[in-house]
């Protein structure tokens, strides 16, 4: 079973420490931080995130022990002399549509983990707890680091 899939199995399985009685409709797949040197004040999170419910759901921020804040990031396109130029904004959520999935990845959308107060290396995990709404819904789910995707 390949990383994100056991990891993906371990979060069903433990429940994913959701806050309040009811369930949250959302499977967390592929998830993983980005390692950056300690030069670096803010790295990002990236996952696959499905929407079994019949309402959509809105990843609305969250945090983790080695940033000061975790934000929802839009990327933005834009031609500037013939060439188009990628660049980012915070957004106040990234839309889970229902029974559909949203992809936070490099060079796309993603969860900015900013003002970091510790560097984890590729292989160690980060636990990051993910906030939705509505109903103000937690996950925490633990992240291995990495350089790239699927590494």
């Amino acid at each position: 079973m390949s990383g994100g899939k056991l990891f993906l199995a371990a979060l069903l399985l433990s429940g994913g420490a959701l806050a309040g009685a009811d369930t949250l409709p959302v499977k967390v797949e592929e998830a993983w931080v980005r390692a950056v040197p300690p030069s670096l004040t803010d790295t990002a999170a990236f996952m696959r995130l499905k929407n079994g419910g019949d309402e959509p759901l809105r990843l609305t921020g969250g945090s983790t022990p080695i940033a000061g804040m975790a934000m929802p990031m839009g990327t933005t396109r834009k031609v500037v002399g013939g060439v188009e130029v990628l660049g980012m904004k915070a957004v106040d959520y990234i839309e889970i549509p229902p029974h559909g999935e949203s992809e936070l990845k490099p060079g796309g959308d993603h969860l900015m983990l900013m003002n970091l107060t510790a560097h984890p290396r590729p292989g160690e995990m980060v636990a990051v707890t993910l906030d939705f709404e509505p109903g103000h819904r937690t996950v925490t789910v633990e992240m291995p680091v990495r350089m790239v995707a699927g590494e």
